[in-house]
C-alpha cells in the first residue's frame, strides 16, 4: 500500500470523486475514538535530501510508505491520511500495545533496508496516549506530535502514560530506557519520556531535543499554544535574515505568544542560548538595559558600561534575545539594542511592540489574527480556523469534556468572528463557557468589554489591555483615534480629513498605524485604506462619548458620505460599474450614516435616495427597501427631487422582489414628480420604470412600446452608455415574447457595445438574451454555455439576483442536455439563492416560468422523482459560493 494524502472534505463536493469521498466517510464513522494511542512518524532531515537528490529521495520515500503502512495495518492501526505533512505519517490504534508493536516492526523493516546512499532514511516516532474524538484534535494529539518532535532519527520515543500501559506487554526483545523528564515546545507541562530499545537499533543518541536541554529562559506557558505555523515559519526565515525583527501588534494579538514560540523553535540555531526578557513591568527607561542584562546572565564589572559588558559577553556567541513588550520605553529598547548588535552578525534580536522600534535595518512583521473560515459550513472545515481551535482548547481546559460539535459549531464560529481572531479577547471568552453555552457567550459579547475579564496582568480585562495603549498616545493621537471610532468599515485618507477638524491628520494616523491602533489595508499598488478591529473601535466610542465629541463627529461623517453617495448617483450612467465598486466598499458606513440620521428626516431621505439605484444593482433588496420605505415615510408631504429619486428606486426593488402590485403605483408617482422639473435624463429613467414594471407583470408588449420609448429619449440625450441601454431593455422584451429573430441581432450588438464601453451590466443582460434565445429554440447545450458566460458578467458587477438567475438557466440547458441530476442541483441552488434575496421575481415573469414548465418536467420523468429531489436537495445545501464554483466547473 502507498500512503496518499487528499482533502476528504473537498474530494467530497457535489459530483467529484463522489465514490472515494463516501468511502473515506465511511471510514471516519469506523475510526478509533476515546482512549486512543497516537503514533507519529517523520524523516530526519528530508528537507535537504529533497533538495539535493529529488529523484533518490521520491523513491526512497515511496518505499517507506509501504514499510510503514504495512508495519501499521498488521498491528491493527488506522493510518490517518488528511493529517500526515509531507513524509510525516500520523496513525491511532485503539491498543497502546499495538502502537508500540507497529514502531517496532517499521523501524526493524525500515533498519534492513539498503538506502541509496545519497539518502540515508532514518525516521522517528512518538507515541502517546490519551482521549480524542473522531477528528483527532487537542491536547494529546499535539503532545504526541510534540513527542516526536524532540526525537533523533531511529529513535521511538514514549510517553510516560503509553510506557506505563505497556511496561508488561512489550514486542519480544524490546524494553523501555527512561530518559528524564523533558519539556516540550507548545506544552505547559513536563513530560516524563521512555525510548524503546531492541537489540538491532542504534544505541546511541544525542541529547533529546527538548526546551529542558537548550540553555534558553524562556518562560512555561500554562496553556498549549495554537495554530500559527506559517508565522512562525516566516517569523523564523526572517530571523535568518534579519539582524532585529520586531513583532507588531495590537494588545491581545499574541505577540509574545508568537515571539516564545519562535524562540523554542530556533533553540537548534542559537546554542550559545536563547534569553527572553519581559520589559512589561518596568517604567523607567534606564532599567531597561539592566534587565537584558540580568536576562542573560550578566555581572558588571566597575568601570564598564552595562552595554559593553552585554557586548563583551555576547562576542562571537549564536545568541537570540527576545525583547517583549518595548512600547512603553520605546527609546531606551531602540538605544540597547543598537548597542547589542556591535556583539557581532550572530547576535538576533525578536523584539516585541506596539510599534516599531525605528531603527535602521529593522524588519517589522505586524502579527496576524488568528486565521477564520469564510465560508465553511462542514464542521470539519470549521475546526480547521486556527480562532475556532483555540477557543475549544480554552474551553476544554475550563469545562473539561467541551468538544467543537454540530450544536455549538455556528456559535463558537460566530465568537471568533465577532472577536476578529484576537487571541485575548478569544481566550477570555472562553473562560466563560465554565459557566455558559457559546451560544449565551455570543449573546453577550455586545458588551465586550464587561463580558471579558479575568486575565491575568496587564491583560486582565480586554478594556485594560487596550487601556495601557490609550494612555501612552499623546493628546492629538487620542482625539483622532476617538474620531476615527465613528467608521463601522475601511476608510481613505479623505475621509479621515473629513472628521478631523484640526488640520492636517497624515503625520498623527501614521503615529497610530505605528502603534497598531489603526491597520493598513492594501487594496491596489495606488489605493489603501484604513480599518479599526472592531473591539477598538467600540473602546473609542466609548471614549468619544465621554468626552461630548461624538454629535459633531458623526455630523462630519454623515456629510462626508452623503456628498460619496451624491457624486456616485451623478456619475452612475456613465461610470455605472467603478461606482458600484465604490459604493460597495463604503456600505458599512453609509449604514452608520443612514442609522444616525434617523432622527434628521429630510438627511435621511436625501442619503437613501441617493443610494436606491445601488440596493436594486447589488440585490440589497430587504435593506434598501426598509431605509426607502423610512424615509419616504417620514416625509410625507415632500414633493422634491429626493422623493422622486426615492419613489423610482423603491419601485424597481420591488420589482426584482417580486411585489408586482405595489411597485406599479410608485413607478407612475415617481414619473410624475419628474415631469413637473426640467430634467429630461431623470424622466427618461422614470419612464424606463414604468417599462419595467409592465415587464414584471408579464405584460410584455406594453413594455416593449415603453422601452422603445426610452430608447428614442437616450437618443435625444446623446449618450452612447444610455441608448445601450434603452436597447438593452428593448431586447428583454423582445426575448420574453419569444422573437428570437429579433432579440439575436440586437443582443450581440449590444453586446459589442458593451465590451466595447466596459459595462459589464451591457454584457450580462446580451448574453442572457442569446442564452434565452438557445432555450426557446431547443438548443441546451449551447444554452448552458451562455449562461456560463453571463453568470461571471453578472458577478462582475454585483448582481448577485441576475447571478441566481443565471444559475437557474444554466440548470435548465443541464436539464435539456441530458445531464438531469446536475441540472436539479443547481436548480435547488438558485433557488436557495432567491430565497436568501428574499425575491420571487422569477415566479412571477412568465415566459421564465414557461421555460421551467418546458425542461424540468421532462428531466424529472427521466430521472425518477426521488433522484430529482434528492439532487435539488443537496443543491439548496450547497451554500452559494460552492454552488458558484459548481456551476463554473459545469460551464
Amino acid at each position: 500500500m502507498t500512503i496518499r494524502r487528499f482533502n476528504a472534505t473537498k474530494q467530497a463536493e457535489f459530483g467529484i470523486a463522489r465514490t472515494e469521498a463516501v468511502f473515506i466517510i465511511e471510514l471516519m464513522a469506523m475510526r478509533p475514538v476515546g482512549t486512543v494511542t497516537f503514533l507519529f512518524t517523520d524523516m530526519e532531515g528530508s528537507t535537504r535530501a529533497w533538495e539535493a537528490h529529488p529523484k533518490e529521495t521520491r523513491a526512497a520515500l515511496q518505499r517507506h510508505d509501504k514499510i510503514v503502512a504495512k508495519a501499521i495495518e498488521a498491528n491493527r492501526g488506522t493510518i490517518i491520511l488528511e493529517r500526515g505533512e509531507g513524509d510525516s505519517v500520523f496513525a491511532v490504534f485503539e491498543r497502546a500495545s499495538d502502537a508500540v508493536a507497529a514502531a517496532c516492526e517499521l523501524q526493524l523493516a525500515l533498519g534492513k533496508e539498503e538506502w541509496p546512499s545519497e539518502v540515508p532514511l532514518r525516521v522517528r516516532v512518538g507515541i502517546h496516549t490519551g482521549e480524542a474524538d473522531a477528528d483527532y484534535r487537542g491536547a494529546h494529539v499535539n503532545r504526541a506530535a510534540r513527542i516526536r518532535a524532540i526525537g533523533h532519527g531511529e529513535q521511538i520515543l514514549l510517553s510516560a502514560v503509553t510506557a506505563g500501559i505497556v511496561r508488561g506487554t512489550l514486542p519480544d526483545g524490546t524494553s523501555l530506557i527512561d530518559l528524564g523528564q523533558h519539556r516540550l515546545r507548545d506544552v505547559s507541562d513536563m513530560e516524563h519520556v521512555f525510548q524503546l530499545a531492541h537489540p538491532d537499533f542504534r544505541e546511541n543518541f544525542p541529547p533529546l531535543r527538548s526546551v529542558s536541554n537548550f540553555r534558553q529562559n524562556l518562560p512555561v506557558q500554562l496553556t498549549s499554544f495554537v495554530g500559527r505555523g506559517r508565522e512562525r515559519k516566516e517569523v523564523a526565515a526572517l530571523i535568518d535574515d534579519h539582524r532585529v525583527v520586531t513583532l507588531i501588534g495590537s494588545g491581545g494579538s499574541g505577540k509574545t505568544r508568537l515571539a516564545i514560540q519562535v524562540g523554542a523553535d530556533e533553540l537548534e540555531k542559537f546554542p550559545d542560548g536563547v534569553r527572553f526578557v519581559d520589559l512589561a513591568p518596568l517604567n523607567d527607561a534606564p532599567l531597561v538595559v539592566d534587565a537584558i542584562a540580568s536576562s542573560i546572565g550578566i555581572k558588571v564589572e566597575q568601570g564598564i558600561s552595562v552595554v559593553d559588558a552585554l557586548v563583551r559577553t555576547l562576542e562571537g556567541t549564536k545568541t537570540l534575545v527576545i525583547i517583549d513588550n518595548c512600547e512603553h520605553v520605546i527609546k531606551a529598547c531602540a538605544d540597547t539594542v543598537t548597542g547589542l548588535l556591535r556583539a557581532g552578525e550572530s547576535v538576533r534580536v525578536l523584539a516585541t511592540s506596539r510599534e516599531p522600534l525605528g531603527l535602521a535595518g529593522e524588519m517589522t512583521w505586524r502579527v496576524p489574527s488568528l486565521s477564520l473560515s469564510d465560508d465553511a459550513t462542514k464542521i470539519e472545515e470549521i475546526g480547521e480556523s486556527e480562532a475556532v481551535q483555540l477557543f475549544v482548547d480554552r474551553a476544554c481546559a475550563v469545562r473539561p469534556g467541551f468538544t467543537l460539535t454540530s450544536a455549538n459549531a455556528q456559535a463558537i464560529t460566530d465568537i471568533c468572528r465577532t472577536l476578529e481572531g484576537l487571541p485575548l479577547a478569544i481566550e477570555l471568552a472562553a473562560a466563560r463557557a465554565k459557566a455558559l453555552a457559546a451560544h449565551q457567550i455570543r449573546d453577550r459579547l455586545s458588551d465586550r468589554f464587561r463580558l471579558l475579564t479575568g486575565g491575568r496582568g496587564r491583560h486582565q480585562t480586554l478594556r485594560s489591555t487596550i487601556d495601557w495603549s490609550y494612555d501612552l498616545l499623546s493628546e492629538k493621537e487620542r482625539a483622532l483615534f476617538r474620531r476615527l471610532c465613528v467608521f463601522v468599515g475601511g476608510f481613505d485618507l479623505p475621509a479621515v480629513q473629513a472628521i478631523w477638524p484640526d488640520g492636517d491628520p497624515l503625520d498623527h494616523i501614521e503615529q497610530l498605524v505605528d502603534k497598531s491602533l489603526v491597520t493598513v489595508e492594501q487594496l491596489t499598488d495606488e489605493k489603501l485604506r484604513y480599518r479599526l478591529l472592531e473591539t477598538l473601535r467600540q473602546y473609542g466610542a466609548e471614549r468619544l462619548v465621554e468626552v461630548g465629541e461624538e454629535d459633531e463627529a458623526r455630523e462630519r461623517h454623515f456629510a462626508h458620505y452623503l456628498g460619496i453617495a451624491e457624486r456616485a448617483y451623478a456619475q452612475r450612467i456613465e461610470h455605472e460599474a467603478e461606482m458600484l465598486a465604490s459604493l460597495e466598499a463604503d456600505h458599512d458606513d453609509f449604514r452608520a450614516a443612514l442609522e444616525w440620521s434617523r432622527s434628521q428626516p429630510r438627511d435621511l431621505l436625501r442619503l437613501a435616495s441617493s443610494l436606491g439605484w445601488f440596493w436594486h444593482l447589488r440585490s440589497h433588496y430587504r435593506e434598501g427597501r426598509t431605509w426607502l420605505e423610512q424615509a419616504l415615510a417620514l416625509n410625507p408631504t415632500e414633493r422634491s427631487r429626493e422623493r422622486a429619486r426615492a419613489l423610482w428606486a423603491l419601485s424597481m426593488i420591488l420589482n426584482w422582489q417580486g411585489d408586482v402590485a405595489a411597485a406599479r403605483p410608485l413607478a407612475e408617482e415617481s414619473l410624475a414628480l419628474w415631469r413637473t422639473t426640467d430634467d429630461p435624463l431623470e424622466l427618461a429613467l422614470a419612464l424606463e420604470s414604468v417599462g419595467w414594471s409592465h415587464f414584471a407583470a408579464s405584460n410584455y408588449s406594453e413594455a416593449l412600446r415603453s422601452m422603445e420609448d426610452c430608447v428614442e429619449a437616450y437618443r435625444r440625450l446623446g449618450s452612447a452608455k444610455l441608448i445601450t441601454r434603452g436597447r438593452v431593455a428593448v431586447g428583454q422584451m423582445l426575448a420574453a415574447l419569444g422573437d428570437v429573430e429579433r432579440t439575436e441581432p440586437l443582443a450581440r450588438e449590444t453586446l459589442a457595445e458593451g465590451r466595447a464601453q466596459g459595462e459589464p451590466k451591457f454584457v450580462h443582460f446580451s448574453l442572457h438574451y442569446l442564452a434565452d434565445c438557445a432555450l426557446w429554440r431547443g438548443d441546451a447545450k449551447n444554452a448552458v454555455q451562455l449562461y456560463g458566460e453571463s453568470l461571471r458578467a453578472a458577478l462582475d458587477y454585483g448582481n448577485e439576483m441576475e447571478a441566481a438567475t443565471e444559475v437557474q438557466g444554466m440548470a435548465m440547458g443541464l436539464m435539456g442536455s441530458g445531464r438531469a441530476e446536475e441540472g436539479f442541483r443547481l436548480y435547488g441552488a438558485s433557488c436557495a439563492r432567491f430565497t436568501e434575496l428574499q425575491t420571487t421575481m422569477v415566479d412571477e415573469v412568465a415566459f421564465w416560468v414557461k421555460f421551467r414548465e418546458r425542461y424540468l418536467p421532462p428531466a424529472r420523468e427521466r430521472i425518477g422523482a426521488a433522484a430529482a429531489e434528492k439532487a435539488e436537495k443537496e443543491g439548496r445545501s450547497m451554500g452559494w459560493e460552492q454552488a458558484l464554483a459548481y456551476a463554473f466547473q459545469l460551464a
